[in-house]
């Protein structure tokens, strides 16, 4: 398939307009986050990466323990979906830096779920705007739908209900420093072939722009 012979010939610079773009995306969100919180807002990727789908669970070292977040369709001129999914203790903490809780039990807290639906939209928001702005295209997402399960369960559903064949999906191991609370959270996108296709070509493209 070509997307696999893509996929393993990036090159060191492909590669890092990769993992740069998504550190841009998530670091705009900062501003947005910040109107939520009324406190300064540290974001960082701490780790990207180009994976089989089937080696998500392992390299995103996902426990027994559920985790909740958003499911978003990727539309327009890319087509695939956005994950962003919050462990427990984040959640948590997430709680208590919005509304001073943090105790009751996630799967039947409505604010909590509110709560993560937001940030993840917002997130989510901000790192296809980095998308469109860098492939020049309109790319937008969906309303989020909320997911709360163990993650290899709602992996299975996400390629379930998507209509297309995925092999690869790009992983983003993100922290936020909110109020000294550090949240951790990982953002999951997997686009369809063509896609994915296109997004690999320019950023090959974008290597023999570079200045030398």
């Amino acid at each position: 398939m070509e997307e696999i012979e893509n996929f393993r010939s990036l090159s060191e610079y492909e590669y890092g307009a990769l993992k740069e773009l998504e550190n841009i995306g998530i670091g705009n969100s900062a501003t947005s986050l910040y109107k939520l919180t009324n406190s300064l807002v540290c974001t960082k990727v701490l780790g990207a990466k180009f994976e089989l789908i089937e080696n998500i669970p392992r390299v995103a070292g996902a426990s027994g323990s559920p985790v909740l977040g958003s499911f978003m369709y990727i539309e327009n001129d890319l087509k695939g979906c956005i994950l962003i999914l919050f462990p427990e203790k984040s959640v948590r903490s997430l709680s208590l830096i919005f509304s001073g809780e943090e105790n009751g039990k996630i799967s039947a807290d409505t604010m909590k779920k509110s709560l993560i639906e937001e940030i993840s939209h917002i997130l989510a928001g901000t790192y296809v705007t980095a998308l469109s702005d860098f492939l020049d295209l309109n790319i937008l997402i969906s309303t989020p739908y909320m997911v709360y399960d163990m993650f290899v369960s709602i992996l299975n559903s996400v390629l379930t209900e998507m209509s297309c064949k995925m092999d690869f999906a790009l992983l983003l191991d993100a922290e936020f420093l909110i109020k000294e609370e550090r949240v951790y959270g990982n953002i999951l996108t997997l686009f369809d072939p063509a896609s994915l296709d296109y997004l690999l070509r320019r950023i090959s493209e974008m290597s023999h722009q570079k200045p030398y």
